[in-house]
């Protein structure tokens, strides 16, 4: 299908770390995320400030990870199932290591050529075999490490999300996470698959990260299924997402409070933006008639704006403001707690 131009006018926000230009758009060519070349030098080494330190972090976790679930086998016969299941772990695990220690022996100026030729495997191959490393490197460094279950069993999809409560007014999420067709479900699906898009990563891929089947990941990204959260946390950090940014929406797609689970104001209006395939600063401003600062300021969390602001960015962003303003009210609430005094004037009436 052929690919109109961009429109000469389209500008996007730049990504430089406390850079708000606007980088403008040319009709053809590939589209450009930084004002410069040094806001994309910060940018790269805001997400990533010490890959040589990580890559290391990630074989020494590795590594403490194999010996710990070695240590557990049991080979006099008498737990046959439980020894196969660690073997099943070992060789996530050893996949891991060797992953770190390829990214080090990269980092130590090794090319490719040398390396495969060492392992004993083609160079196509072992890029191959890198294209999931990052995600895997970041699920191993997380505060949550994988845990052999006690009772191993089989399981072709991931368990369904913890229990909740009666659902509140405005939710529509159903009980057995199937995603409706409108609504916070269709809002975490359209984020969801908007990042899928931007990465350009198989299902394949993604399912072997995530570690879940790929038709899953798909019913995930379609809007067929609503994940657990831990599915939905690892899918995110797959696709080079912060979570926290998809957290309220996920909360909302299952029906749950947005003001509880650790959800911010902040980070539910970027997620919204995520879903409404970002659209930049000054098209947002025709949508809502405010300033480019105040819309800079929300999403930021600069300046917490009223609840009229408030509202009128999540509408322009098809969102429903009836589901975010519990977090705004929470929001409301700890800076007055805290005195700060970093608001917009917000009228009495605005608490309904």
């Amino acid at each position: 299908m052929p690919v109109s131009p961009r429109d000469q006018s389209e500008s996007t926000t730049c990504r430089g770390p406390g850079c708000f230009n606007l980088v403008k758009q040319s009709p053809r060519g590939r589209r450009r995320y930084y004002c410069s070349d040094p806001c994309g030098t910060r940018y790269r080494r805001s997400v990533r400030p010490s890959a040589d330190a990580d890559n290391g972090a990630f074989a020494e976790a590795s590594l403490a990870e194999l010996n710990r679930l070695t240590a557990q086998f049991d080979l006099s016969g008498d737990s046959p199932e439980r020894d196969l299941a660690l073997i099943v772990e070992c060789e996530k695990v050893w996949k891991d290591l060797k992953s770190a220690v390829v990214l080090q022996s990269r980092d130590g100026r090794m090319k490719m050529p040398e390396i495969a030729q060492r392992l004993h495997m083609s160079t196509t191959t072992l890029a191959r075999s890198l294209d999931s490393a990052p995600g895997r490197r970041e699920r191993r460094l997380s505060p949550e490490p994988v845990r052999v279950p006690e009772q191993p069993r089989p399981r072709r999809h991931p368990a369904p999300g913890p229990p909740r409560a009666r659902r509140p007014e405005g939710g529509t999420g159903d009980m057995d996470g199937a995603a409706p067709g409108s609504g916070p479900a269709a809002t975490l699906a359209s984020a969801l698959s908007h990042l899928h898009r931007r990465s350009g990563t198989t299902y394949r891929t993604l399912g072997s990260e995530v570690g879940v089947d790929p038709s899953y990941i798909s019913r995930a990204v379609s809007g067929e299924r609503i994940p657990s959260w831990p599915v939905t946390r690892r899918l995110a950090l797959a696709l080079a997402a912060d979570p926290e940014e998809i957290l309220p929406l996920w909360r909302s797609a299952r029906g749950y409070d947005t003001a509880a689970g650790g959800a911010d104001l902040q980070a539910a209006l970027r997620g919204l933006r995520t879903a409404a395939a970002s659209p930049d600063i000054g098209r947002l401003a025709e949508r809502t008639r405010l300033t480019h600062q105040q819309i800079t300021d929300a999403f930021n969390g600069r300046m917490l704006p009223d609840w009229t602001t408030t509202s009128a960015i999540v509408t322009a962003l098809n969102g429903q403001p009836d589901l975010l303003r519990p977090l705004w009210i929470s929001a409301r609430a700890a800076v007055l707690a805290q005195g700060t005094g970093s608001t917009c004037t917000i009228a009495a009436a605005a608490f309904g």
